[in-house]
């Protein structure tokens, strides 16, 4: 076993003993003084019961002493007896619990013979209070309840005395064996101390034996292991006895030796793995610095601001020894010539000597012309470009080719004297062609820019509203700046939406029945389409415009987008508008003039012969109209003819049509009427609104209105002969001349005795 172990185990051995002894020890005292405690705690609580007895008792004496002297059965003193009473009883039950000894049984009985006699007194005492018996017989009752209370009373105080000795001899008893039990535990503790200590000190002999040798050399030996003295020649250890700790330290020793022989050996191939990591960490830095740089050819940028972050990070590679100094130049389409685009920390009379080179000018002019790496460590004759106060250095030119196309020139400077690195130049090349696909990229890009600013700048330039649409869900990819003008909008609030919900406010695509969709039509027939709608701008303004949608296709043929030119026509529908009121309507009363009767009668005619309807025409002319005109002026005239218009609209329904046809005479339209009498009924409510009078220009204008009424289907067989409208209104106007020949202001059928009289001129 080994010295340390063995030395643990026997520290160990010592401390559990010692920690076990103090255990038992305390836990034996602790139980005794317990035991001792409960032996003490059993006679004081045995005393409390019968110090309670002995109260209530003085208590009972007491109260039944007041009561006799003042001669009053007030219930406070006799529940004060009650409540002794119980006390007595429930201390007496008690006892009995806990006394065990024959002699303390025996004062207990005694206790509860007297109790009995004593509180069969009392009963009878309180029985006389409150009977309020004569003063002698409860005198009788005192003293013989006197005398078995001091009954009462030795009997409980013999048990006290009794109890009290008990608890005396126990307490000495206890005492007693207490000092006993400590010095056993004392003796028992001191034992096992002892024995540990002998123990303790025949490991340490032990350990000593086991040294082999004088701790004094044993020391020096360890100082000069400690001081890496390990070939030093020990006399000690070359000893024939070796033994304990020495024969270990002689292990230890060549172990040592062993050692640092390897770690000789471990420093040298250190070494040769450095120069092999400091390799990988620069080939790691050209990949990252290849990553960032292909990283920027991602980017959406000018090309000029690529190549300026480009040289930042070729500047800033660690490791290299380049100066924070460097330009790219970019070759000048079709010229033997170079012109920068990036630099960092050139001065400024290089910046513009160097702005513009012709091939073979200097060291970059030399590596675009020969198309190889130029590299110079010092101010040679090569290096043409020059200025005062110039410090000394040095350059790499690398040339940035595509294949055999140059591109332009990368030049980054290094110290002066600088000794020229394969893996510096192979980096640098690395880095070029990484270069060199940014240019190629970025060129194309700045074309594309430079196509979608003119393509930008025409659209935005076009008066008429476009959109580009995604032709699969109809959504707005882009607008030109007329399209958010009309629609009183802006490009985030419209682009990715659904064109429908943007101009015509509805959440579903244009229904082909009511609005013909030239998207719709463009992707059916793979062609330009286009249509009329109704927009609405973001307030709710109409806006008529003229849709065209033209396909945009990509390089399978499939159309993927559309290009909609939306051109407002709002102003030409006014126009139209107006040319239809005015071609169709009368333009003092706004109702249909006679073209636009003709059709409507037409239709509500060929309607009646497909349903089996039945409808009425009425001819009106205005009775004492022309009074009215004369005295007043035209002005007043055609004021009462729009009122007039007024109260004919509201003697019809909505389905019904009202026209004037010239000067003061009108003609209705009923359609569905079931009977002539409807008819009649109609004319008869429009002649009590005529008979009202009007109010115009502060003049009170009275007239009356003469109706005829012809009923289609005609009830005669010869009403088909001819063109039916023209039947229909001369028979009309026909019975509007037979009202005002039988007296005005009333209305007539169509009969047929009308038929060969007056005709009416204006339908000839």
């Amino acid at each position: 076993m080994k010295v340390q172990t063995r030395l643990a185990y026997s520290h160990g051995f010592i401390a559990v003993t010692l920690i076990t002894v103090c255990v038992i020890s305390i836990f034996m005292c602790r139980s005794f003084m317990d035991m001792i405690h409960d032996i003490v705690s059993n006679r004081y609580v045995k005393t409390e019961y019968l110090d309670n007895i002995l109260s209530s008792v003085a208590g009972i004496d007491l109260a039944i002493t007041k009561l006799l002297i003042t001669n009053d059965n007030t219930t406070v003193e006799l529940d004060q007896i009650d409540k002794y009473k119980k006390t007595i009883i429930e201390n007496i039950s008690k006892l009995e619990l806990v006394i065990r000894s024959d002699k303390g049984k025996m004062l207990l009985k005694k206790i509860i013979d007297a109790q009995e006699a004593y509180l069969m007194d009392i009963r009878q005492q309180t029985n006389a209070v409150v009977s309020a018996e004569s003063s002698e017989s409860k005198k009788s009752l005192l003293g013989r309840q006197m005398r078995n209370s001091d009954i009462f009373k030795q009997a409980a105080e013999g048990l006290t005395d009794f109890q009290v000795d008990q608890m005396k001899k126990s307490e000495s008893e206890s005492d007693q064996s207490y000092h006993q039990y400590m010095i056993i535990a004392i003796t028992i503790t001191g034992v096992l101390i002892l024995n540990s200590l002998l123990i303790g000190i025949r490991v340490i002999r032990s350990l000593i034996k086991e040294l082999g040798a004088e701790p004094e050399e044993i020391n020096e030996i360890l100082m000069n292991i400690a001081e890496d003295n390990l070939n030093q020649d020990y006399e000690l250890l070359r000893g024939q006895n070796q033994r304990g700790i020495i024969k270990y330290i002689r292990i230890l020793l060549d172990n040592l030796r062993e050692r640092e022989s390897l770690v000789q050996s471990e420093l040298a191939l250190g070494e040769e793995l450095a120069e092999n990591n400091l390799q990988l960490q620069q080939r790691e830095r050209l990949q990252d610095t290849i990553k960032n740089v292909l990283e920027i050819s991602l980017e959406q940028a000018p090309l000029k601001n690529k190549l300026d972050r480009v040289l930042d990070i070729i500047v800033s590679i660690p490791g290299l020894s380049i100066e924070n100094k460097g330009c790219i130049h970019l070759k000048v389409d079709n010229l033997d010539e170079l012109t920068m685009v990036a630099q960092r920390n050139l001065p400024d009379s290089l910046l513009y000597q160097c702005a513009h080179l012709k091939y073979g000018q200097c060291l970059c002019g030399l590596a675009a012309s020969t198309g190889k790496t130029v590299f110079s460590n010092k101010l040679d004759d090569l290096h043409t470009v020059t200025f005062e106060g110039i410090h000394e250095h040095g350059h790499y030119c690398l040339p940035i080719k595509s294949g055999n196309a140059l591109l332009g020139v990368l030049c980054l400077y290094v110290r002066h004297n600088h000794e020229r690195s394969k893996l510096e130049e192979d980096t640098f090349i690395a880095i070029t062609n990484s270069i060199a696909a940014i240019i190629e990229a970025g060129k194309r890009e700045d074309d594309i820019r430079r196509i979608n600013r003119f393509t930008h700048t025409v659209i935005n330039s076009i008066n008429d509203s476009i959109i580009v649409l995604d032709v699969k869900d109809l959504t707005i990819v882009s607008t030109n700046y007329a399209f958010l003008k009309e629609y009183r909008v802006m490009d985030y609030e419209v682009i990715g939406k659904h064109c429908y919900a943007v101009t015509h406010k509805v959440s579903e695509p244009c229904n082909q029945l009511e609005y013909s969709c030239p998207v719709m039509n463009m992707l059916r027939t793979g062609e330009h389409a286009v249509s009329e709608h109704l927009h609405h701008d973001s307030s709710g303004n109409e806006i008529y415009v003229s849709c065209s949608a033209s396909p945009i296709k990509d390089e399978a043929g499939n159309i993927v987008q559309s290009v909609y030119v939306l051109k407002n026509i709002s102003q030409r529908k006014y126009y139209e508008k107006q040319l239809q009121q005015l071609a169709h309507y009368d333009v003092v009363t706004s109702l249909p003039n006679r073209i636009l009767l003709l059709d409507r009668l037409n239709i509500a005619i060929e309607f009646c012969t497909r349903e089996g309807n039945m409808m009425a025409l009425l001819f009106i002319d205005l009775d004492k109209f022309k009074a009215v005109n004369d005295t007043y002026g035209h002005e007043t005239g055609d004021m009462l003819l729009k009122e007039v218009s007024q109260r004919l609209l509201g003697a019809v329904r909505k389905s019904d049509t009202v026209s004037r046809v010239g000067g003061d005479e009108f003609v209705i339209i009923l359609t569905k009427v079931i009977s002539k009498e409807d008819a009649g009924a109609i004319a008869d409510k429009i002649i009590v609104s005529l008979n009202k009078p009007f109010i115009v220009n502060g003049h009170e204008c009275r007239i009356g209105g003469s109706i005829g009424i012809e009923i289609y289907p005609f009830s005669d067989v010869n009403g088909g002969n001819g063109n039916i409208t023209d039947v229909l209104i001369k028979r009309a106007d026909m019975a509007m001349y037979r009202a005002k020949e039988r007296g005005k202001n009333r209305y007539e059928y169509y009969s047929i005795e009308l038929s060969s009289e007056r005709e009416n001129p204006l339908f000839q």
